[in-house]
């Protein structure tokens, strides 16, 4: 390995331990049996005032359907503690990414290289805000958050909401710090391909002569059937497994439950202009309020898969199905091996489309890749929105045996990203504007993510 990757990697010794004092202080172990971890983990209210404007609409978002919570799940103590964050927002850009870093840093004494900060993907909330300027070239903020209105910077709830974002951010990574306790951690796994679609059939490229198949027959079609497909076309790839991770304390009770699956948080929109957290809210709050299970939801790479019914409805259907599957998975769970958290953050650059060194004024886009790995558990995070073959190109190759790719994670990366060949298949994800990397960036993707795995494995 060249000296040039070395530098870009930045590893987190495992081997000194700080114990954190005053509010940062938690329960520590007493068991010697290296198969139980600390965790923790807190929600807190991130909902904006709805004078600010909806993205999609350009309009004020009117109205609050539900609440939007941001969600931190600590594992580990003192310096070999990880904290994972949770954005119920569109994305979490590279700005507020370093934003929330270099606040945890100063505030709480955390290593920044230690926390992980991903978005569910949520269309019925706002893009994460830039707080400085110059991390994407000439970029600032996407095409789609400004396209039916000018920065909100300037306007009052909306600078409110910045500062609310971080400060509460903040409170939950302390709080689930707080909350931490001794825990033994459960895998569950369930096939949820009953409520998910890959968006992007693949079209058959000769021998249709003729089609039954309605005009714009899609979701918003009142004969929609998501099971079938017309024009010959067969289906895109598909990642069936929701995978349930559960913390149990001594007294076998749930202390925190990590759910990690992929789907478009696009249920609820767009039936409805106001603000929502979409099925990751619903799902979690019905796992608490109904269940006892506090829970942190980390979207994988969805940037071709959507629920397969949407609109209020469906919204709910979807919820119990998956809080049905989460009960199972936790009835039938397998206890992991569990080990000090490794934290490995590499940077790498994407090559940018021609439309995308227009765009930013670069030729390659820096992006951050980040696995958190615990014994055979492996968190591994792309930027942007990645489809479901980067996903499936990385697990098929990963030295961990349950390894999560999460998506919209730790910056914008190159927005759309698959594996190279996609533009054949049209859509609105190969597009100038909705990617800017060239063929090769998820490629190059998949290969960094790879590579930092089987780092992360020899450090184990």
């Amino acid at each position: 390995m060249n000296k040039l990757l070395l530098k870009s990697i930045s590893i987190v010794s495992l081997l000194t331990v700080v114990v954190l004092s005053g509010s940062l202080s938690a329960q520590q172990p007493t068991r010697v049996d290296e198969n139980w971890i600390m965790a923790g983990i807190a929600r807190q209210p991130v909902t904006p005032d709805p004078a600010i404007r909806n993205w999609v609409t350009g309009e004020p978002y009117g109205k609050i359907h539900d609440s939007l919570f941001v969600t931190s799940l600590a594992l580990g103590s003192g310096a070999g503690r990880v904290v994972l964050i949770s954005w119920p927002l569109v994305d979490a850009g590279e700005s507020a990414v370093a934003e929330l870093k270099e606040r945890a840093a100063q505030q709480l004494h955390i290593d920044p290289n230690r926390i992980l900060v991903s978005a569910t993907h949520n269309h019925s909330a706002p893009w994460s805000p830039v707080y400085k300027k110059g991390l994407r070239g000439k970029e600032v903020d996407p095409w789609w958050a400004i396209r039916y209105m000018p920065p909100q910077y300037d306007y009052r709830p909306y600078s409110q909401w910045m500062e609310l974002l971080m400060a509460e951010s903040i409170s939950a990574i302390r709080r689930a710090i707080e909350k931490q306790e001794m825990t033994t951690m459960w895998l569950g796994r369930s096939d949820i391909s009953s409520v998910v679609q890959n968006r992007r059939p693949r079209p058959a490229n000769w021998g249709i002569l003729d089609s039954r198949l309605p005009e714009r027959y899609n979701y918003k079609h009142p004969d929609w059937d998501p099971d079938v497909l017309g024009d010959g076309k067969t289906f895109g790839a598909l990642d069936r497994a929701m995978t349930s991770v559960f913390f149990e304390n001594e007294a076998e009770e749930i202390v925190a439950t990590l759910v990690h699956l992929t789907a478009h948080a696009v249920s609820i929109y767009p039936f409805m202009d106001g603000i929502s957290a979409d099925w990751p809210g619903a799902l979690q709050h019905q796992l608490k309020h109904a269940h006892g299970m506090d829970a942190i939801v980390l979207q994988g790479t969805a940037g071709d898969v959507n629920p397969a019914r949407r609109g209020h409805e469906a919204v709910n259907e979807m919820v119990q199905l998956l809080i049905k599957k989460v009960k199972t998975a936790n009835e039938y769970a397998a206890r992991l091996e569990t080990s000090d958290p490794v934290s490995i953050i590499g940077k790498i650059d994407l090559p940018l489309s021609t439309y995308g060194s227009t765009l930013t004024g670069l030729s390659e886009m820096p992006a951050n890749i980040q696995v958190v790995a615990i014994g055979p558990l492996a968190l591994v995070t792309l930027p942007g929105e990645p489809m479901t073959q980067l996903g499936q190109a990385i697990r098929e190759k990963s030295p961990y045996p349950q390894t999560l790719v999460l998506g919209y994670s730790n910056g914008k990366g190159v927005y759309y990203v698959g594996m190279p060949g996609e533009k054949k298949y049209g859509g609105y994800e190969v597009g100038d504007k909705s990617g800017l990397g060239n063929d090769r960036a998820g490629e190059v993707l998949a290969g960094y993510a790879i590579k930092l795995l089987n780092m992360a494995f020899d450090k184990k």
